[in-house]
């Protein structure tokens, strides 16, 4: 991932940023929301809020917050063994990553084609530049003083 790295680079990085969150909101999600519901929907078994506020890099009283959110929307389940999500939440959790990596796809090919945006539609195209790479990027941030958690 260290190749994108210039401004126009992270003008586009920050565009893309734009588009997936509009199909997060599209899906009724926040940003915050649907990082939480990513996270608990990739997991098996139910997760301790502390738990998934640490593999997050988050406050634990904001994922608690989300979790909260994601329970009443019946997106999630809270538990003794913590908080999983439903099979509602998994199914929205997959459909938004699928909606925003198409969108993401269209948003790159309709744009003026740098080196960088054809590297991005190739990568793409294979499926090596996805919502999980954008957001592992944007949580690197352009530098180390940002935490991932930051824009939640």
């Amino acid at each position: 991932m260290g190749m994108y790295r210039d401004e126009d680079d992270l003008q586009l990085l920050a565009e893309l940023a734009g588009v997936l969150d509009t199909s997060v909101t599209a899906a009724g999600l926040t940003p915050g929301t649907f990082v939480v519901l990513r996270h608990l929907a990739s997991r098996e078994q139910p997760e301790q809020v502390t738990a998934v506020a640490e593999s997050l890099r988050a406050n634990p009283e904001e994922v608690a917050e989300l979790c909260g959110r994601l329970v009443d929307d019946e997106l999630a389940r809270a538990g003794a063994g913590g908080v999983a999500a439903s099979h509602a939440g998994r199914a929205l959790s997959a459909d938004v990553e699928d909606a925003a990596n198409e969108a993401m796809r269209e948003y790159v090919l309709n744009r003026p084609h740098t080196a960088t945006v054809y590297g991005l539609v190739a990568a793409m195209q294979t499926g090596r530049f996805t919502v999980v790479d954008l957001l592992e990027f944007l949580a690197e941030g352009p530098s180390d003083e940002a935490t991932p958690a930051d824009g939640l």
